[in-house]
């Protein structure tokens, strides 16, 4: 079928951002295009974006597995051929808990679910719970989180949010509420914070004329409003690693790693020999 050479030209650009880094939400790669100066940051672009791409997979010019959609994930139920494929299963889920050995607790909070892909697999290796709040935090997340940190003097919450009036906001509501029930972490926000706009070119916006917020924050910061998915997925990955990795021990870590590692084989002959 053929097509506008201006939506061709979109979609190739588009397929050498993602052979770069793959996959992407269908947002994060507008971002990425935006900042490539390819198209200019507003809902038409952003439809017209989508619609481009809808079109790239169902012709081929870009795998579908390469856009990814993790808002809209079937819940399936789990399920086994046999008993030996369980156990194959138990044997790969067995991880050892590794914050005995840690000075501290950590955890890594995250404003919009659509990234939450991106950021499991990275939390993953360290051992680190995320939080998805979609916005602003629910009372009862927050109660549950305060139960997980006690009185959080040894507690650290990494925080990942967009930089604008409410995402601003909700790092101070988020401390707010933990104090309510007696806890007080150290709270971080990592991204996306001002210095991250000039550094990576990243596209901005204004903010939203409707928020409640919008005064104060225009005051300290300027009329200017960027999304963390316009972050590019390198420079979050890197950051999220780095993030976390200085918080935690390394080296107590890798012990666990590696008694976890002996543990395994253990449970694999236990396995084996339930099997036989």
């Amino acid at each position: 079928m053929a097509k506008q050479a201006k939506t061709r030209r979109l979609v190739d650009t588009a397929a050498k951002i993602l052979q770069a880094s793959r996959p992407m939400t269908v947002r994060q790669l507008y971002y990425q295009l935006v900042s490539s100066h390819v198209i200019k940051n507003n809902r038409g672009q952003y439809q017209a974006v989508s619609k481009a791409l809808v079109w790239a997979r169902q012709e081929g010019v870009i795998p579908w597995d390469w856009i990814e959609d993790r808002l809209r994930r079937p819940r399936a139920v789990s399920m086994w051929r046999d008993i030996p494929a369980f156990a194959q299963t138990a044997l790969a889920a067995y991880r050892r808990d590794i914050w005995p050995t840690q000075a501290g607790y950590v955890e890594v909070w995250l404003e919009k679910d659509a990234l939450s892909g991106i950021f499991e697999d990275v939390l993953d290796d360290f051992g680190v719970t995320l939080n998805v709040g979609r916005g602003y935090d629910g009372w009862d997340s927050v109660r549950n989180a305060a139960r997980r940190f006690a009185d959080g003097r040894n507690g650290t919450i990494l925080y990942y949010g967009d930089f604008d009036p409410s995402g601003e906001d909700m790092v101070r509501s988020l401390r707010e509420r933990l104090a309510f029930f007696g806890c007080r972490p150290t709270l971080i926000k990592c991204a996306l914070v001002q210095d991250d706009i000039a550094r990576y070119q990243l596209p901005p916006d204004f903010t939203k004329a409707t928020d409640t917020r919008r005064a104060a924050f225009v005051a300290t910061y300027g009329d200017v409003a960027v999304e963390l998915d316009a972050l590019p997925t390198q420079v979050l990955t890197e950051r999220l690693r780095s993030d976390v990795a200085a918080r935690m021990d390394m080296t107590a870590l890798r012990s666990v790693r590696e008694a976890e590692e002996t543990e395994r084989k253990l449970l694999t002959r236990m396995l084996t020999g339930a099997q036989s």
